[in-house]
């Protein structure tokens, strides 16, 4: 739903005012600020026990996450494997790596600042 929203956020307000690229490294941003608000409320209602665990559940979404772009985009969307995989380039400006990355260690990040 965070991933539906920010891209109709980014679709509806300043893609066409901005162009494509400045657009999704904006909604990038915004993805990134939304996934920390989510961790953050997931943690107050279901703390990590340890970052061991809370890196397992990042790396499990990650994955997921992968799965999902790919599979759908690739399936559903009609897109091709070279077409999905360009938004994974950051030496063009791509920046959704950074998203996987987030993913990824941000339930341990807010784990270990909530623990602070």
């Amino acid at each position: 739903m965070l991933g539906i929203g920010n891209g109709a956020a980014r679709e509806l307000i300043y893609a066409r005012r901005v162009g494509d690229l400045a657009a999704h490294q904006i909604s990038t941003g915004t993805f990134l600020a939304l996934f920390a608000a989510y961790f953050a409320a997931l943690e107050r209602r279901w703390p990590i026990a340890t970052t061991r665990r809370a890196l397992e559940i990042g790396a499990t979404w990650a994955v997921l996450t992968v799965v999902f772009e790919f599979g759908f985009g690739h399936w559903v969307g009609g897109q091709s494997w070279t077409e999905l995989a360009r938004d994974y380039d950051l030496s063009s400006g791509r920046l959704f790596s950074l998203v996987l990355l987030w993913v990824g260690v941000g339930p341990a990040v807010v784990r270990a600042l909530r623990r602070r």
